[in-house]
């Protein structure tokens, strides 16, 4: 649990940092993408990219460790049969 608030923690520290960082830019540039181009200040394009690149770690690491937990609980099950099966080749049968 406390992992989980350390990280909240850094995480809203990093978005802070980002916002003041941003703040203080007040020029207008243009940006141009792919399919048009706008002009964004320059302060709304470092939050807005700074949040999407956020937004795109938090997901492929979700999508990683959501991975690595349902291989986890494969291999558990997987333990846990192959004990029962040891369990009844080694207990001397009852005749």
């Amino acid at each position: 649990m406390i992992k989980y608030i350390f990280g909240l923690i850094i995480a809203l520290a990093i978005v802070i940092v980002a916002i003041t960082i941003g703040a203080n830019n007040d020029q207008v540039i243009t940006f141009n993408y792919i399919v048009a181009k706008n002009e964004f200040k320059l302060s709304t394009l470092v939050a807005i990219l700074f949040g999407f690149g956020l937004l795109l770690g938090w997901f492929i690491t979700g999508f990683f460790y959501l991975k690595v937990k349902l291989q986890n609980i494969a291999l558990n099950r997987r333990v846990k049969r192959q004990a029962q099966q040891i369990s009844e080749l080694t207990l001397p049968k009852a005749e």
